[in-house]
């Protein structure tokens, strides 16, 4: 009798830390789409910019400027951005979030086309 109470016991334990770790997952996930979906609500209509062309992720064109990247960056021709520190075609430096891949970038602005 003492065996099957002990045997019990430990699968409800069990039972009970796998429902746990359950609901912090869902939770985790649920939370994680529920972020993306908030941060993109904040995006002003109207500020997104579209990479027009790249050249080896060294260099992008964003709607008629070229920029540089300082680090790796792995934008794609088609891919929105917008300027998450700096104005697009005004600062130097900028950091661009890819609002495809999720993202940042930093980049160097060259000139105008």
């Amino acid at each position: 009798m003492n065996k099957i109470t002990t045997t019990y016991s430990r699968f409800m334990r069990l039972s009970q830390n796998i429902f746990m770790m359950s609901a912090v997952l869902i939770s985790m996930l649920i939370s994680s789409a529920a972020h993306s979906a908030w941060f993109e609500g904040l995006i002003p209509k109207g500020e997104t910019y579209t990479v027009r062309e790249i050249d080896r992720d060294l260099a992008f064109v964003i709607d008629g400027f070229i920029y540089d990247a300082r680090t790796s960056c792995f934008l794609a021709v088609g891919d929105r951005v917008i300027f998450f520190e700096g104005r697009h075609g005004i600062d130097y430096r900028a950091t661009v979030y890819d609002l495809d891949s999720r993202e940042r970038c930093e980049l160097l602005l060259r000139k105008r086309l």
